[in-house]
């Protein structure tokens, strides 16, 4: 079975993809600030990820409007977009208090929360492609129908992270 990537991973490979976005060198007193704020980021991320993964085992069922149950791929793509639309917000927030505590306007450092937040939607895919499998015997591999779940769910939530991130 291949290794798992972690949160820490994903963080990672976002930040990698934002050096070449344009990221300025920071002066010795913002690089402080910065780092300030990214523990505080990292820490709050931490927490949602484990609290994440306390859960991940719990399966959204509900059915959909007509009554019929969601297949269990589907219903657990869902349950992930609910986190999300819950844990991307309080991010973005513990983003905008950490400056706001500095007394920074947001834009600064803006890549810092991008990273984070990209990085969350990352782990919240990965979740629903590994987990979301053992929760329907039936499945050995992800199909075409778990391909839309996946590619809806990305979808979402990139959308809710932009929204999130342009309303600072």
């Amino acid at each position: 079975m291949p290794e798992q990537a972690t949160i820490v991973d994903f963080i990672s490979a976002s930040l990698q993809g934002m050096e070449t976005s344009g990221r300025s060198i920071l002066s010795p007193s913002e690089q402080k600030v910065s780092d300030e704020l990214a523990q505080k980021l990292d820490s709050e991320l931490d927490v949602m990820v484990r609290e994440l993964e306390r859960v991940a085992s719990c399966q959204q069922d509900s059915g959909d409007e007509s009554g019929d149950p969601i297949p269990p791929f589907e219903a657990f793509c869902i349950g992930l977009r609910s986190i999300g639309d819950n844990l991307l917000p309080h991010l973005v927030q513990t983003f905008r208090s950490g400056c706001d505590e500095q007394g920074l306007p947001h834009g600064v450092f803006l890549w810092l929360i991008r990273a984070r937040a990209d990085a969350f939607v990352a782990y919240l895919l990965q979740i629903a492609q590994v987990h979301g499998l053992a929760f329907d015997d039936t499945l050995t591999k992800v199909g075409k129908k778990e391909q839309i779940a996946l590619a809806n769910l990305g979808a979402y939530l990139r959308a809710l992270m932009q929204k999130e991130i342009e309303a600072l």
